[in-house]
This record gives C-alpha cells, structure tokens and sequence, in this order.
C-alpha cells in the first residue's frame, strides 16, 4: 500500500470539522490511501490516526506552523501504524 503524506491541510480540514468527535483516519476504500476526516463514530477504530480534541489537546486549536510540523511527524508515524494493522 502507498503511504499517504499528512499534511497541514489534513490537520486544519479537522479542526475545522463540525461533525461530532471527528477523527482523522486512514481511508483506504478504492485500492488508493488518502487521509480523510469523518465522524469517529463511523470510522473502523484501526484506522483512525487522531481524535481532534487529541489534536487540540498537543498544539491548540489555533496551533502556529512549528506546531503543526513538529506534529505532523507524529501524525505520519500514526498513518504507518494504521496501514500495518490494516494489511
């Protein structure tokens, strides 16, 4: 499976959910891995990759740039886990 990368936008697509307890999570339908945000409440719990308010709770929900990069390198290792559990 190829790997998505995470990236800002990925971040910022889920703060600025308005679904109830969104995650983002590793969407794998289609033979294609992409992150994606959904309600976590439809997502199988292998593929999530982080709850927002796990996101808020480590850089705000108003992170700056360094923030999120240094968070990003912590989300990809999460998208590489999910992707192991998953083959």
């Amino acid at each position: 499976m190829n790997l998505p990368v995470i990236t800002r936008a990925d971040v910022e697509r889920l703060l600025a959910s308005p679904g109830e307890d969104p995650v983002l999570y590793l969407n794998d339908e289609g033979g294609v891995a992409k992150v994606d945000v959904w309600v976590s409440a439809y997502v199988h719990h292998a593929k999530v990759l982080a709850h927002r308010y796990e996101v808020v709770d480590a850089i705000g929900d108003a992170p700056d740039a360094a923030d999120v990069e240094h968070y990003l390198r912590l989300l990809q290792q999460a998208v590489e886990e999910a992707a192991d559990r998953l083959e």
